[in-house]
């Protein structure tokens, strides 16, 4: 699958990855800087896989469903 579009939220330890497959379905991934509390710990992001959406015919559909579901996109 090939990412499309990249929301990073507000306080930066959240990433929507909006991502298509050569099939033309639609799918979020979220991804979370796992190491941004550790005060220690000064490297770039370290993003982690936090979950999978299922598959949607539209980027408008997918995209609609990630707002419904992720608190910090309605930030």
């Amino acid at each position: 699958m090939e990412t499309i579009k990249k929301i990073i939220s507000k306080d930066g330890k959240h990433r929507l990855d909006i991502k298509v497959s050569p099939g033309g379905l639609y799918r979020y991934v979220t991804v979370d800087d796992r190491y941004r509390d550790d005060p220690d710990f000064q490297a770039p992001p370290e993003w982690t896989i936090h979950a999978f959406s299922g598959l949607y015919e539209s980027v408008e559909a997918v995209e609609a469903d990630a707002i419904a579901e992720l608190p910090w996109l309605r930030e």
